[in-house]
């Protein structure tokens, strides 16, 4: 199964268009940019499935994920978003025997942008895509000749502000993506097919900058 870039790029489209057709004039935008940042812990499913002797598993441990989003009120309920984030984590080789080998350390960058809807009861939820760089700390293993070429994921997420918590800059956020994984030491080893890999981070969100030109 493959992440088709036509699926990603037609999600991005439709973000896109959507804002153009809800957004303020442009001598607006300026004041109503709002700025915020996450921290939390990402769950990444595995990059690759293959047996040599065994079967073995190779994937990221839980990493920490960070982003920054800066955010543009639209017509209400609507925001547009366009989000930079970043996690870090070791890539290691899991055998059915239940012994696990750290291969080298890996970045994962991703640049989205999304529209969300606020909801009710403190809640809103956001649709989007992106493009996404793996950039292993050495070359080995599965990125013996780099990290591969950019790519497009999908994007989905839901943030909770409790009253007490939004008053004070904060809510919690859950972060879901998914990406297509295939580097060219893994194409030099025959593989076809890129396996579709799952993303899910939790985080605290804190506004750092509110649209109103103030601080939260």
């Amino acid at each position: 199964m493959t992440v088709g870039r036509s699926d990603s790029r037609a999600v991005g489209l439709v973000c896109v268009g959507w804002a153009l057709l809800i957004a303020p004039p442009l001598d607006r935008l300026s004041a109503q940019v709002s700025l915020s940042a996450s921290l939390g812990g990402r769950y990444t499913t595995t990059l690759v499935h293959d047996s040599i002797v065994a079967p073995f598993d190779v994937r990221i441990g839980l990493s920490p994920a960070a982003t920054l989003a800066a955010s543009l009120p639209l017509e209400v309920p609507w925001t547009a978003d366009v989000t930079l984030d970043v996690s870090y984590g070791a890539v290691s080789r899991h055998d059915q025997s239940g012994t696990v080998a750290t291969i080298t350390h890996v970045a994962t960058l991703t640049l989205g942008v999304g529209l969300r809807r606020d909801l009710r009861h403190g809640f809103s939820a956001a649709v989007g895509a992106g493009l996404l760089k793996y950039i292993p700390s050495e070359q080995i293993g599965i990125f013996r000749d780099g990290g591969g070429a950019v790519t497009p994921m999908g994007a989905a997420a839901v943030v909770y502000g409790p009253p007490a918590a939004a008053r004070r800059g904060l809510s919690l956020e859950a972060r879901y993506d998914l990406h297509g994984f295939l580097t060219p030491a893994l194409r030099s080893e025959g593989f076809v097919n890129s396996t579709v890999v799952h993303r899910v981070a939790v985080a605290v969100r804190y506004r750092l900058w509110s649209g109103g030109g103030g601080q939260p």
